[in-house]
């Protein structure tokens, strides 16, 4: 009897020691599987915040770039205003080498005083100074009927060629039935000028 309980105690060590050795093998597989997929996650991750590191810079230079290659030049930040201005007075500084002068050093201003007409009771009457261009400029027209002087001032109207006097309107009770002159009268800091005088008749 001794001797088979030796047996049955060997037999149940040794399927005891198997088990755990079971046991065992599968935990280090298990942990070894553990290690390996949190190694790989870490690797994922640690590529991917490169990447997103990586876009990031290259957006921040393409937008860079945009910014720069959006900014104005020096010879760009000019507005149309502006631009305008510089034009008209890049073209004054030419004409002024260009346009004759009169005793006085001033420009002499070609003053074109356009025929009046009436309409609906009004006279109306314009002029332009052909041969300058400025942005600032008196503009007088004056008209006579024997002892009688009515006298008007307008501005300027610069453009790309030349200058405009403004447009005077009369209305019919401003004027007398009869024949008058008009003339006008052009001055500024750098030039000055006479039309010629036009006449026109009221009824």
């Amino acid at each position: 009897m001794a001797t088979k309980t030796k047996n049955f105690t060997n037999k149940k060590t040794k399927t005891s020691t198997v088990i755990f050795r079971i046991i065992g093998w599968i935990l280090l597989v298990a942990i070894i599987s553990f290690g390996a997929l949190t190694g790989l996650k870490m690797y994922r991750d640690n590529n991917q915040t490169t990447d997103e590191e990586q876009s990031d810079i290259n957006t921040a230079n393409v937008d860079n770039n945009s910014i720069r290659s959006a900014e104005p030049t020096d010879e760009e930040t000019t507005t149309p205003g502006n631009d305008a201005k510089a034009k008209t007075e890049e073209l004054e500084k030419q004409q002024s080498k260009e346009v004759a002068k009169n005793e006085n050093g001033l420009r002499i201003a070609n003053v074109v005083l356009n025929e009046p007409y009436q309409a609906d009771g009004k006279t109306i009457i314009s002029s332009t100074i052909t041969n300058i261009v400025e942005t600032e400029g008196n503009c007088i027209y004056i008209f006579t009927n024997g002892p009688t002087s009515i006298t008007r001032k307008t501005q300027v109207l610069p453009n790309a060629k030349n200058t405009v006097c403004e447009a005077v309107v009369l209305e019919k009770n401003e004027l007398s039935a009869g024949k008058w002159n008009v003339r006008l009268e052009y001055k500024s800091k750098l030039s000055e000028g006479v039309s010629e005088t036009q006449t026109f008749t009221v009824k």
